[in-house]
């Protein structure tokens, strides 16, 4: 229950297992309880851990391996993981406002359930949720088509970056420039879907989550593919705009290979 005593009443908590965010302190507490003596291993590793302070809040992002040990102490199971923890200081203390878990190395299950909403019209988003959205969205349309130079131009120099291929974190822009140089052109899809975006700010720091549903059309206009994502991103004020400082993309209920 130690994660529990960090979290704040507006977390915001992703992992594996959960086919859309768990929001509110009182529904991650239930989560929580309902994980005890569940899960057991024997040791932990915090794989390169960086921290970004920007005033009250603070980005924690590191790769993480937990395993389970033989009586010889040799490992004889070994999970591999992504960790995004996004902390603003309230009322004196470090509070967890958003967690994100993935597996690194992880695929979409042959099938997959997710609830989604139906709003009755076209949803459109005010104020700073609509500015980064507006930025999400613009960037999306020409990865879609191939182009993901649309992100890459919203990466501060000092980016940091986890996917489901990636083997590890990912830092610095030229670091994903080089990754995106592999992509570039290989990618296309038809239909972009973003799911109930979230906004949390602290002064300089904004880190927005949302589902995102990328679809693949056959000529008749039927689904030939829908696959489920959730995003996080850190956005930070800098030089009069927004940049991303950080990226953790992970298939909804997505599994190891």
């Amino acid at each position: 229950m130690g994660f529990l005593e960090l979290g704040a009443e507006d977390i915001c908590y992703v992992d594996p297992g959960q086919t859309k965010p768990i929001i509110g302190l009182d529904k991650y507490r239930k989560y929580m309880e309902a994980q005890v003596e569940k899960i057991h291993y024997d040791r932990s590793e915090f794989i390169e851990p960086k921290v970004v302070q920007v005033g009250e809040a603070a980005l924690l992002s590191y790769n993480y391996r937990s395993s389970v040990l033989s009586s010889q102490g040799q490992a004889v199971s070994q999970t591999p993981w992504n960790s995004t923890e996004v902390y603003f200081l309230r009322d004196g203390e470090w509070k967890i406002v958003h967690n994100h878990w993935s597996y690194i190395h992880h695929r979409v299950p042959e099938n997959v359930e997710v609830p989604l909403p139906v709003p009755a019209h076209q949803l459109e988003y005010g104020g700073l949720l609509g500015e980064l959205m507006q930025l999400e969205s613009a960037a999306m349309q020409r990865w879609r088509n191939g182009d993901p130079w649309g992100f890459v131009e919203l990466y501060a120099p000092d980016v940091t970056y986890f996917d489901t291929g990636t083997p590890q974190r990912l830092d610095g822009r030229e670091a994903l420039i080089a990754e995106f140089k592999l992509r570039q052109g290989k990618i296309y899809y038809d239909v972009m879907e973003f799911i109930d975006p979230w906004l949390a700010v602290a002064g300089g720091l904004a880190v927005l989550f949302y589902r995102f549903f990328s679809t693949i059309l056959n000529p008749d206009g039927s689904i030939n593919q829908r696959t489920p994502w959730n995003s996080t991103e850190v956005y930070q004020r800098m030089q009069g705009g927004w940049r991303i400082i950080h990226n953790h993309w992970s298939h909804i209920l997505g599994e190891r290979y």
